[in-house]
């Protein structure tokens, strides 16, 4: 018996997220579904599972065409998943929780306990049956979830991000769960995951997205092995294999006594941030000079988002502290950090998608009272980013990917920052816009605007920055000079590994 998806096509207001996906998962089978940042990951599982629906394509479960069936008739045919965000019924006891799944498929009250009761055994829960949910850890949370799927008695388990917040330890106690779970009910497992060295040891092959569409099938090492796969991780230049001695070409950049001397703008130091009992970053440090460029690369899940959404005040540090221009930016609220001269390019854009290209510079623009030199402003910006003076007068939500990119970077520079971070520019698109959006940003360096670059090109980014920090599960990982060929090479070393990637079968670009 398998689920089966054949063409698979999600698009949301043009954004094609899954795009002509064949997937096939067969009973007593652990699939791995993996891909960068944006990649369609979970938009496909939640098409699999009846949580979003289809543009186009079929979903079949066993023999039967399964495409429009709502979730609980799924649950109710054998397909059991769990989500990013464990998803507990606060106010009820772990054994409850389990309880009500297996009554939401169909078991009477006695048998559904009994199901609850064999089920914690076995995950480890039974001291903690007892117990309200607010009282676990985040680690028991999660099995708490996977129990719950369980529960149900399912023939495929969909299971996404399962190990995010979790300690190496708690990572290697989940694959020992998964890996029992297959033995012990014989279904069918599909586990979304950024924590590649789990997905390796775990699963028996792999399907990798990248956006929205397959671009590669197989065991983990050949998985491991494919260019694609490295490229779609890595980027287009595939500097792991090159050699200490050979140059790349990037933007020229200040002198290393010039970049010592530049006083520090940014300056980060112990950086503690929590989603809840959920630890993103675990005493982070870093720092930014005036007029560089500095990149911060790191699989997904890293925490890189994180970072620059504390620094712009979206989200409120559990410890540590955060220096701009001198002053205190931990207690401040993201309109005074804006006005203090930090923006946030987000990433996804987030642009207004029912207000002209005008409007939404006019919005960026809101707080500034100067109306003469706001129009300057404006169209000096139309005269860096061509397209959108061109399509000024056209909804935000009618642009390309690429032209959305350019009129977020414009919006943020509206406020006249010193200080820019950028989110994942290059995300979802072609490699031409992508260097253009680069360009942009190399030559905001070359005008005195210090950048904090989030980014998945991971080679991209270390060519282009002049200092580069790699997070690993909320820490940094190694950081480095961009400029200095050797520890350059230190820093993709570093990021590869992480990411479980064989870069050595591969020549240089």
């Amino acid at each position: 018996m398998s689920l089966r998806g054949e063409d698979l096509r999600v698009y949301f207001e043009g954004v094609k997220a899954v795009d002509g996906v064949d997937i096939k998962l067969d009973q007593g089978e652990i699939l791995g579904l993996i891909g960068p940042n944006g990649a369609g990951k979970t938009t496909l599982m939640n098409a699999l599972s009846g949580f979003v629906p289809l543009k186009s394509g079929t979903v079949t479960l066993g023999e039967d065409t399964v495409t429009v069936w709502p979730p609980k008739r799924l649950a109710r045919s054998g397909l059991a998943r769990t989500f990013q965000n464990v998803r507990l019924f606060r106010g009820l006891t772990v054994s409850e929780n389990v309880e009500v799944a297996a009554v939401g498929v169909g078991l009477g009250r006695r048998e559904a306990k009994r199901r609850a009761s064999d089920v914690l055994e076995w995950v480890g829960l039974s001291p903690r049956a007892h117990l309200p949910t607010e009282r676990l850890s985040f680690g028991e949370e999660q099995r708490v979830g996977i129990a719950r799927a369980i529960a149900t008695r399912p023939k495929f388990l969909l299971l996404d991000e399962p190990a995010a917040g979790l300690n190496e330890a708690e990572g290697d106690e989940l694959v020992a769960l998964i890996s029992r779970i297959r033995e012990s009910e014989g279904c069918g497992v599909l586990i979304i995951e950024h924590d590649m060295r789990l997905v390796m040891n775990l699963c028996d092959s792999i399907h990798v997205l990248d956006n929205g569409k397959t671009i590669a099938t197989g065991s983990p090492d050949e998985v491991q092995k494919n260019d694609a796969v490295i490229t779609a991780y890595l980027g287009t230049r595939k500097l792991g294999a090159q050699t200490a001695d050979q140059t790349v070409d990037r933007p020229p950049a200040p002198e290393p006594g010039e970049r010592e001397e530049a006083p520090e703008l940014l300056s980060v130091s112990d950086l503690h941030v929590s989603y809840g009992r959920v630890p993103a970053l675990r005493g982070v440090s870093l720092k930014v000079r005036r007029g560089e460029m500095v990149g911060v690369v790191g699989p997904n899940g890293a925490g890189k988002s994180t970072l620059l959404l504390t620094i712009a005040g979206v989200l409120r540090p559990v410890q540590g502290s955060l220096q701009f221009s001198g002053g205190p930016l931990e207690r401040q609220a993201p309109e005074d950090i804006v006005r203090k001269g930090i923006s946030l390019v987000p990433e996804r854009r987030h642009i207004f998608a029912q207000l002209t290209v005008e409007e939404n510079l006019r919005v960026a623009a809101a707080t500034r009272t100067q109306k003469q030199e706001t129009a300057r402003d404006i169209e000096e910006l139309y005269e860096r980013f061509p397209i959108l003076g061109e399509r000024r007068g056209s909804r935000g939500g009618n642009l390309s990917g690429g032209q959305q990119q350019q009129l977020a970077i414009a919006r943020a520079l509206l406020t006249r920052p010193q200080l820019l971070l950028v989110d994942e520019p290059s995300l979802g698109l072609a490699p031409i816009l992508v260097e253009r959006v680069f360009d942009a940003l190399a030559a905001l360096r070359e005008e005195g605007v210090s950048i904090l670059l989030v980014e998945q090109n991971a080679l991209a980014t270390i060519e282009m920055s002049d200092r580069v920090y790699v997070l690993r599960r909320g820490e940094i990982a190694l950081e480095g000079e961009g400029t200095d060929a050797t520890i350059r090479a230190d820093i993709v070393k570093s990021y590869i590994d992480q990411l479980g990637l064989d870069v050595q079968t591969t020549s240089a670009t």
